[in-house]
């Protein structure tokens, strides 16, 4: 282990900051396929409008659907650093430019991910001949319905109830099946 811990802290910001993106969209990845969907990762022009990837789901989910078809597009955030958490609630700051593009209004849901990871890099990931151990996790939020964009920077409330978990994922893909919207919960 300390030779891990020698080669993460010798790492400089913008390498652990690539690696800890990349280990966002396996996480991403996992669940989604455990879960039976596909993701694709967007490319550079749709990053630029706030997604990272979509998501696409499609089967019978419930009795009374109305789509046999939902696509989430999703922005993924991940931070190594120790988040306020406030009433069960995750503070997480997000750039006034980067909050308007999350909060435009769309045919299709959006949510936020953010993967908070442990703050040693030489804890975030563990591999063994029996198991793959990536340490920590994700939550999950909607932007509908948040407050409005005023041009200042502002602080996402992200419920810690809110586990990015293919159980947690079953639920909003069948409630967006039955034609509901996830809310922002502020």
């Amino acid at each position: 282990m300390k030779r891990a811990q020698k080669t993460a802290s010798s790492r400089g910001k913008a390498e652990l900051d690539k690696i800890q993106s990349n280990l966002s969209y396996s996480y991403l990845h996992a669940v989604v396929s455990r879960a039976g969907g596909a993701c694709a990762s967007s490319e550079h022009t749709a990053d630029g409008m706030g997604i990272d990837a979509t998501l696409h789901f499609k089967g019978n989910y419930v009795p009374k659907q109305i789509y046999g078809r939902v696509d989430i597009d999703v922005q993924l955030k991940s931070t190594r650093q120790i988040l306020p958490v406030v009433n069960g609630k995750i503070s997480y700051p997000i750039e006034s430019e980067q909050y308007r593009k999350y909060t435009l209004t769309s045919t299709t849901e959006f949510l936020l991910i953010l993967f908070v990871l442990p703050t040693d890099p030489a804890e975030w990931l563990e591999l063994t001949p029996d198991e793959l151990i990536l340490r920590k996790c994700c939550y999950w939020t909607s932007l509908n319905e948040a407050p409005p964009w005023t041009g200042s920077d502002v602080t996402v409330r992200i419920p810690e109830k809110n586990l990015f978990n293919v159980e947690q994922l079953h639920k909003i893909v069948t409630k967006l099946s039955e034609g509901e919207r996830l809310k922002y919960e502020p």
